[in-house]
């Protein structure tokens, strides 16, 4: 649990597979130890919206690759990693949306979710962004919306919450949250989810 990579996409437009911006922040053993930051020719319809929350626009990613290229260049490097994104339903389904889109095979990782970990862990707060969390934990964050700048973020609100939970594995994880990791490979897809746990049965005297 205290080695996984951190990740966030900025979009285009609303299709979750409009990415425009990547940012991957490496983790071992509970330290950053390398970070990866493109932008992405997303080879689609820049929204007017979109481009306010991140400030990305069509001339910034005329000479940026396109997802593929990008994939490409960074797979060795994610092989076998547990991902970690703040909010995976749609950061998850945006690398899965665009290896379906361009039909790249993915390597093979565990998902997990800080956003879903937060949740569980502190049940009693109203909000749950990157921005309040940060805030919340002394946890600079100068350009929320820069996809490496959330991922890092998101990699250091998860270490925060794993090490005050005492979670050092999977199954610590499952035990005291009742999170179960996603995964991801050439084949499936599955987010993280709470999955409720099996009662023991009692045997009758």
């Amino acid at each position: 649990m205290n080695s996984f990579v951190a990740f966030d996409f900025e979009t285009a437009n609303y299709n979750r597979h409009s990415i425009c911006a990547a940012g991957f922040v490496f983790v071992e053993n509970g330290v950053i130890v390398d970070q990866i930051y493109s932008l992405i020719n997303p080879e689609e319809e820049f929204y007017s919206m979109n481009i306010s929350i991140h400030g990305i626009r069509p001339r910034d990613v005329e000479d940026a690759p396109t997802f593929p290229e990008f994939y490409r260049s960074i797979q060795d490097k994610l092989s076998g990693k547990t991902l970690v994104a703040h909010n995976l339903p749609f950061d998850g389904y945006a690398l899965k949306d665009n290896l379906s889109r361009y039909g790249i095979p993915s390597v093979e990782n565990n998902l997990l979710c800080s956003l879903q970990l937060a949740k569980k862990v502190l049940p009693k707060q109203s909000r749950y962004s990157l921005d309040v969390l940060s805030n919340q934990f002394g946890i600079i964050l100068e350009n929320h919306h820069h996809a490496l700048a959330d991922a890092e973020a998101c990699a250091r609100i998860f270490i925060h919450l794993t090490k005050r939970n005492d979670i050092i594995s999977l199954e610590d994880l499952y035990e005291k949250t009742n999170i179960y990791f996603g995964h991801i490979n050439r084949f499936e897809y599955r987010s993280s989810l709470v999955k409720p746990k099996k009662r023991k049965l009692e045997k009758k005297v």
